[in-house]
């Protein structure tokens, strides 16, 4: 392998993520990954969904409207990647994958979970912010709907690459 450096970075976060055979367990580390991904999501928007709750209780109605939609992207995003079509013929145990084709989708890996500690650390400041009234707050709303922009962009790219469908 070109970088093991990046298998111990998405390992480091992902526990079990052992890496991707060319052969027997490509699809089970893909999987293994999408759900690993999608869980921490669901994770963050759980936090995330407390800012509305912190609003509410602050009698703060501005920025609700964004809350809800950045509550329905993470849902969506995280779907996409949780229910990425199984069985699709772009990972196949029969298929032989090229090491250049694995450090790929190596690079894919590492930057959705980069991703998902960039969002943290979004859904974090925007916590913090409704709980003091910064005026950053709706700066830092647009910040995370980028993140979350993102983390689609990058799962239909990895997708695309996987399936050999990309343009």
């Amino acid at each position: 392998m070109q970088d093991r450096g990046i298998i111990a970075k998405i390992q480091s976060m992902i526990p079990g993520f052992s890496g991707y055979r060319a052969k027997e367990d490509l699809r089970a580390a893909d999987n293994m990954l999408r759900i690993q991904v999608a869980d921490r999501l669901a994770s963050i928007r759980g936090d995330f969904e407390e800012c509305r709750t912190i609003l509410l209780d602050n009698g703060q109605m501005e920025g609700l409207d964004k809350i809800g939609i950045l509550i329905s992207k993470f849902k969506t995003v995280e779907g996409e990647i949780r229910h990425a079509a199984q069985g699709y013929s772009g990972i196949d145990a029969r298929i032989r994958v090229g090491e250049d084709r694995l450090n790929k989708l190596y690079e894919y890996d590492l930057n959705m979970v980069t991703l998902l500690t960039e969002i943290k650390a979004e859904v974090d400041r925007v916590k913090s912010l409704a709980v003091t009234g910064g005026p950053d707050y709706r700066q830092a709303l647009a910040q995370l709907a980028i993140k979350l922009d993102g983390m689609q962009g990058t799962n239909k790219r990895r997708m695309a690459f996987i399936t050999g469908t990309e343009v």
